[in-house]
């Protein structure tokens, strides 16, 4: 009988953890955007209206999401994980931003960046290229589009060591 008291007392204090670590968890997936060391340094584009933000997944399974203004005409801010895979064999996961980003009549935004250089303490350097293409729909409730980005090792005589790339990758949100 006291092994089956104390089977259950460690089950109900498993669970605890497991739930106070899950209620952690989400805390801080949904507050890190908010909190002030995630903008650090980062000019934090106006507010965008109500009932301008789009959310969905990449074709990675990555969470995404859009902000726009209130007539859709800009993208006030946009951020997406990216698994890049490198030519070592090593992968990891990325996180890319774009802010500011005009929306053409026909509801297309466009931009890219790089190959911006990036020098690094060891003498080595990073070499940092992107780019998203997105569209709106007509009834303006869904926007998909592309994003890649690209990250080229260099040594310090100039020569490429590794190149990493998250390959075009498809992804949707809606309202």
């Amino acid at each position: 009988m006291q092994g089956e008291v104390a089977m259950d007392y460690r089950m109900l204090l498993r669970g605890w953890r497991v739930a106070v670590v899950g209620l952690v968890t989400v805390t801080l997936l949904i507050s890190w955007p908010l909190s002030p060391g995630a903008t650090a340094g980062v000019r934090t584009p106006s507010a965008t209206a109500v009932g301008n933000t789009y959310g969905g997944l990449s074709a990675q399974g990555q969470p995404l999401f859009v902000d726009m203004n209130s007539t859709r005409r800009r993208v006030v801010r946009t951020v997406m994980t990216l698994e890049l895979t490198c030519t070592s064999g090593t992968e990891f996961w990325f996180v890319d931003r774009y802010t500011d980003m005009s929306v053409t009549r026909a509801g297309k935004f466009r931009l890219s960046f790089g190959p911006f250089t990036e020098r690094n303490d060891d003498g080595t350097t990073t070499d940092f290229q992107g780019r998203i293409a997105g569209q709106l729909n007509d009834a303006k409730t869904r926007v998909s589009g592309v994003w890649r980005v690209v990250l080229t090792d260099h040594d310090g005589a100039g020569a490429v060591t590794d190149t990493c790339d998250s390959g075009l990758v498809a992804w949707r949100a809606k309202q």
